[in-house]
């Protein structure tokens, strides 16, 4: 007989069909199910009462208590399980799980309502001294926001702290270049031999992201109607460090754009080359490893490192190739919103915030245009 919990906090059942635990939640007066994995025992039946626990708090079905409201560290662990039951990537419940960690290691758990605009900004300038970047004391912030703005949701907090919160000065850093013609056409040269160098085209070529190439099925090209789908992404488990194939990174990214007789021709050539190589299978992988596995994107990165020092080519990121394409686009068709949708950029904000560089020779055409005595608008 499961035990009753109060009137309202739901409930824990085996089941034997189906052979995990169900736990039953009635959320914004739906009936929802959740499951916590069997088989019956009484670790795992405590286990799947701790995950009740959780969700009944993080969806406000605890009774809440003023005088004793939940602490720090048991709400965002809460507030990851919800995350978690509402559908979100395993990377992302791992990078909670680490801002978890970076919060309360420096806070501890103190009570929600203790927690003061003063005392969180003291843990951003915390982690910028010990060394975190800018993007990772937001990604923090913003965690610590979603999980706050869930506790007033519900009643637990008056307002959200995190709000009249600013992060610390971070000194700039220079992320990344613009990777000249000239360079460009000597990196493709010295790679045109290399069983990966479709690979390094389409990032060329197109500007896709790594984990979009690695992760194309040959079900992904329509070579009769000269079209390239883009519908997943081959990721990296942040935990277990394993290449995962899994959805594109945003739900803007997902995309179908024309494929020129150009790249036609490259993955056409390279199809025949895994069919040499026994590798080609119409619903596998079109990058294969030489075993027939997913290239580990780590890979990829050290290969092109290798074609730097070998073309001469000064140091340059690999996902410089994708700032490189965004930056031309714009350059040439004066349409920064052809360039994010032909770059999967939900938000055109993103794509000229991050990608678009300013050449020399930017600033120089654009001076002798505006030239007061007009005697140079070549």
């Amino acid at each position: 007989m499961p035990k009753r919990n109060r009137k309202g906090e739901g409930s824990v059942r085996y089941r034997e069909d189906l052979g995990v635990y169900e736990v039953r939640l009635t959320v914004g007066g739906k009936r929802k199910s959740f499951y916590s994995p069997g088989p019956k025992s009484r670790e795992n039946a405590r286990k799947a009462e701790l995950l009740r626990r959780k969700l009944a708090l993080a969806y406000g079905l605890t009774r809440a208590d003023p005088e004793e409201p939940p602490g720090l560290l048991e709400w965002l662990e809460a507030h990851a399980e919800a995350a978690r039951a509402e559908g979100r990537r395993e990377n992302t419940l791992n990078e909670y799980a680490r801002y978890t960690r970076l919060v309360v290691d420096r806070l501890g758990s103190p009570r929600l309502d203790h927690l003061t605009p003063e005392r969180l900004e003291a843990l951003f300038r915390a982690l910028a001294q010990e060394g975190y970047s800018r993007s990772t004391v937001t990604h923090v912030r913003n965690f610590l926001h979603a999980a706050l703005e869930r506790a007033v949701r519900y009643g637990r907090l008056h307002e959200n702290p995190v709000d009249r919160t600013v992060l610390p000065r971070f000194p700039q850093r220079e992320v990344g270049r613009e990777i000249s013609e000239e360079e460009l056409r000597r990196l493709l040269e010295t790679l045109k031999t290399h069983r990966l160098y479709p690979a390094f085209y389409l990032l060329a070529a197109y500007g896709l992201r790594r984990g979009e190439v690695l992760g194309l099925l040959w079900s992904d090209i329509d070579f009769e109607k000269d079209l390239l789908h883009i519908r997943r992404a081959l990721t990296v488990n942040t935990r277990t460090g394993q290449p995962i194939l899994g959805p594109t990174k945003t739900s803007g990214s997902n995309r179908v754009l024309p494929l020129t007789e150009e790249a036609k021709e490259v993955l056409l050539a390279h199809r025949e080359r895994m069919v040499l190589e026994e590798l080609y299978q119409p619903q596998g992988l079109v990058f294969p490893s030489t075993t027939g596995n997913p290239v580990h994107p780590s890979n990829l990165r050290r290969t092109w490192l290798r074609v730097l020092k070998k073309a001469g080519v000064p140091r340059a990121r690999l996902h410089d190739l994708r700032g490189t394409f965004i930056t031309r686009v714009v350059r040439e068709t004066k349409n920064p919103k052809l360039a994010a949708a032909l770059a999967g950029h939900k938000s055109l904000a993103v794509a000229l915030q991050h990608y678009t560089r300013v050449s020399e020779e930017d600033l120089k055409q654009t001076l002798r245009h505006l030239d007061p005595l007009g005697k140079d608008k070549g």
